[in-house]
């Protein structure tokens, strides 16, 4: 990428956060995009976990005893037990720590 791409980049990103976060614009979205936004960020994380946790390089992961794959349901289960975020992210790091050392041992 060029630096003028990437300073570009850099604009459109600062403007878009400063237009929506900046308590002196009065700018309101509508009902039904703000309840869209709202499953942005799970999407997003999905997008990116998914392919770490189902693949290694180019082939599929040995599923049922891979750490990733077994780090992923504990950490799944840990939400929906938990919703203290830094208690969930300890535990599962411990767990896929444990679990990485113990499949590949």
């Amino acid at each position: 990428m060029t630096w003028t791409l990437l300073l570009s980049l850099a604009v459109i990103v600062f403007l878009n956060r400063y237009i929506f976060l900046e308590p002196k614009f009065a700018f309101k979205l509508p009902q039904f995009i703000e309840q869209m936004l709202q499953y942005s960020a799970p999407c997003l994380l999905t997008a990116i976990c998914a392919p770490i946790v189902f693949f290694k390089g180019d082939q599929f992961r040995s599923l049922p005893l891979d750490a990733y794959f077994l780090t992923a349901v504990i950490c799944v289960i840990l939400a929906l037990i938990s919703k203290k975020i830094l208690v969930n992210l300890g535990l599962s790091l411990l767990c896929f720590y444990a679990l990485f050392y113990l499949l590949n041992g």
